[in-house]
């Protein structure tokens, strides 16, 4: 696969959200081929030793749905880093909002909607809220099991952190929950902040805050991390100029 130019098109690997993904998705867009997705898995549970016991997602209908949480369960962006061949791994921290589910045997579980569906999630289990003294210990950990893992397989290099935001309000001028996206972004920029800890600053894209606005008509819905066409041509712009040359 090439791009406009005749280029090959550069492969990606996502984890994180459909902040990132949509991107990817539209029309016209050919300098990048998405090659793999991890949704719905917090560092902290992709990193985790194991996952949730006697979860059953044979009960989740959509297959693309009980794909994410069986790989969040079983810890497969982690097991499987060693073998990634993608050019650029994409990283966004907007599923981090889901928080953690714990059992009594220290298996971890991001508490998705879609996980929620499975049975066998026990009303005994633990939920550990986002932002929480024991959220941020568990992601802590997550992060530097995930740098060094990328270290070790020569990957940390290929790693571009989409420091996406929530959106204050929708292009049609209706407000979100302004506490709710200045919680989640209060999170957000602790959780890159520490991530800068490991990597360069180039290996950082931001879209510009003008651009963080909601979409009333995006296909998923109206939603403080569902923007407007602009947002995500931008970030591919970046993405573009932060992957065209070696970053250190």
């Amino acid at each position: 696969m090439s791009d406009s130019t005749g280029n090959a098109a550069r492969s990606v690997l996502i984890h994180g959200s459909c902040v990132t993904r949509d991107a990817f998705a539209l029309p016209g867009e050919s300098g990048f081929q998405l090659v793999d997705y991890f949704a719905r898995s917090s560092l902290a549970s992709a990193f985790a030793d194991h996952g949730l016991q006697g979860v059953d997602t044979s009960t989740i209908p959509s297959p693309f749905q009980r794909r994410m949480v069986d790989r969040d369960l079983g810890k497969h962006f982690w097991r499987d880093l060693a073998d990634v061949r993608a050019d650029v791994i994409v990283v966004d921290l907007v599923d981090e909002r889901y928080g953690l589910l714990v059992d009594d045997r220290s298996g971890v579980g991001t508490p998705s909607a879609e996980l929620l569906r499975a049975d066998g999630i026990s009303p005994d289990l633990h939920r550990v809220l986002p932002g929480s003294i024991h959220f941020l210990m568990a992601w802590e950990a997550g992060r530097r099991r995930f740098m060094a893992e990328a270290r070790a397989a020569g990957l940390a290099d290929r790693i571009v952190v989409h420091q996406a935001r929530w959106a204050e309000r929708c292009a049609d001028g209706a407000p979100f929950d302004y506490q709710a996206s200045a919680d989640a972004n209060h999170l957000l920029e602790y959780m890159y902040g520490r991530l800068r800890q490991d990597l360069a600053p180039n290996q950082f894209v931001r879209v510009p805050a003008h651009l963080v606005v909601g979409d009333p008509d995006h296909r998923w819905g109206r939603s403080p991390v569902h923007y407007v066409e602009e947002y995500y041509r931008t970030f591919l712009d970046l993405l573009d100029r932060a992957t065209a040359s070696p970053r250190r």
